[in-house]
């Protein structure tokens, strides 16, 4: 006889075991064991032996491992035995676009383009409010007749790179790819 020992909450098994001989006695079996008339295979890889409904069988192990649920694509650990449940899967999802559709992540094309469209829209939007404070006081300098011909070449350069900004969006490639403008400014970042 062979003998196991049955993990009370996940009812894994664990053996075999030698059960101490208590003279006068014999084997004494405790109540989280189990006696098997023979040793059980080692378990196939990624799974472990239980004890369920009175029999020994195999069960997956994904213990310990992230699981992505299929409505968000946020990430949780798995603690228990068995397949995981349907709201998760193993795959990662890819990206914010992405849901869940026959068993695998889809590219929502609508929703990459109108995400990637208000995040160039706004960093677009950025560099330009940078531009305004940068040219109001050259163009201050302009209007009051006191600007030098650098600042005036200056200024020019500011609204040429204004201008370019405001054509992003008829590049081929907008809003996938985008060719920024070069600052006039070497070294500002905007």
């Amino acid at each position: 006889m062979v003998y196991y020992y049955v993990s009370e909450t996940t009812k894994e098994l664990v053996g075999p075991v030698e059960l101490p001989v208590i003279p006068g006695v014999g084997v004494v079996l405790p109540g989280n064991a189990i006696e098997l008339p023979e040793a059980l295979p080692a378990a196939e890889t990624g799974y472990v032996w239980v004890w369920r409904n009175g029999a020994a069988s195999q069960l997956i192990d994904l213990r310990n491992r992230e699981a992505y649920r299929k409505d968000t694509g946020g990430v949780e650990i798995w603690f228990e035995l068995g397949p995981l449940p349907d709201y998760l899967t193993l795959k990662p999802r890819p990206g914010e676009y992405y849901f869940w559709l026959n068993d695998d992540w889809v590219l929502d094309l609508a929703a990459e383009l109108t995400g990637k469209t208000a995040q160039a829209n706004a960093q677009r939007d950025s560099r330009l409010f940078q531009i305004v404070i940068r040219v109001a006081p050259l163009q201050y300098a302009y209007e009051l007749g006191e600007a030098t011909s650098v600042q005036l070449a200056t200024l020019q350069e500011w609204k040429r790179y204004a201008l370019k900004l405001m054509d992003i969006e008829q590049q081929p490639d907008f809003p996938m790819i985008i060719d920024w403008p070069a600052s006039p400014v070497s070294g500002v970042t905007v």
